[in-house]
């Protein structure tokens, strides 16, 4: 082989190394930050599943705040944008239950599933001070701007099938509040000594009162 061509082939498989690395780095970071938060999440444990050396990571990211956010921070938003724009859709011929199931469905889940890098970034977005809280005021303005979709459909929804009574801000104000405090409170809001409701139990609870909340206003 010529060595132009051999010089080529061999710049051409080091970015391809490079690219798998990050990929390999995003990948393992969101696992771990996942299942195990922010906090019990080292680089080292990145670095490993990885298969990088943990230097690495910080020629790459800068810290492990960075990446965080360069791993998780897409995930969530891509799950946020997409509860709320399926569920404009979805409502359009939709029975308020079926409106209120799918709601609080997909947001429910995504926090529950999720709820000790929540838990982290809602603590984190009172303190300016903490690795977190650029990461918790980005999740806050991805949030707002999904229910802001849910309002904008809710407030259409309102004149097509003649509701009176609403406030659109404080309705989803109230529902958003309802079903993130669930996911994230649990063992503050339910009494002691009862059994704890399952996530579906919940999830159809929560439903019905939104839905039964909502239907009798209609005019």
């Amino acid at each position: 082989m010529p060595r132009n061509s051999r010089d080529k082939s061999q710049n051409k498989s080091a970015a391809k190394n490079v690219g798998d690395a990050y990929v390999r780095i995003i990948e393992s970071a969101r696992e771990l930050f996942m299942a195990n938060g922010y906090q019990a999440t080292t680089t080292k444990e990145i670095s490993l599943r990885a298969e990088v050396a943990e230097p690495t990571l910080f020629r790459r990211f800068g810290s492990k705040a960075d990446i965080f956010e360069a791993s998780v921070l897409p995930e969530i938003a891509a799950f946020i944008e997409n509860v709320s724009s399926t569920w404009v859709e979805f409502s359009k011929d939709a029975t308020y239950q079926e409106m209120a199931e799918n709601l609080v469905n997909g947001l429910y889940s995504l926090i529950f599933e999720n709820r000790r890098v929540f838990q982290e970034l809602l603590a984190a977005r009172a303190d300016p001070s903490d690795d977190l809280h650029s990461a918790a005021a980005a999740i806050s303005v991805q949030l707002r701007r999904g229910l802001r979709l849910v309002h904008d459909a809710g407030r259409k929804l309102e004149e097509e099938r003649g509701l009176v009574g609403l406030d659109p801000p404080a309705t989803v104000g109230s529902i958003a509040g309802l079903i993130i405090g669930a996911a994230l409170l649990d063992d503050w809001i339910f009494p002691s000594g009862v059994r704890i409701p399952g996530r579906g139990r919940m999830i159809t609870e929560m439903s019905k009162l939104i839905a039964d909340g909502i239907a009798h206003r209609s005019a």
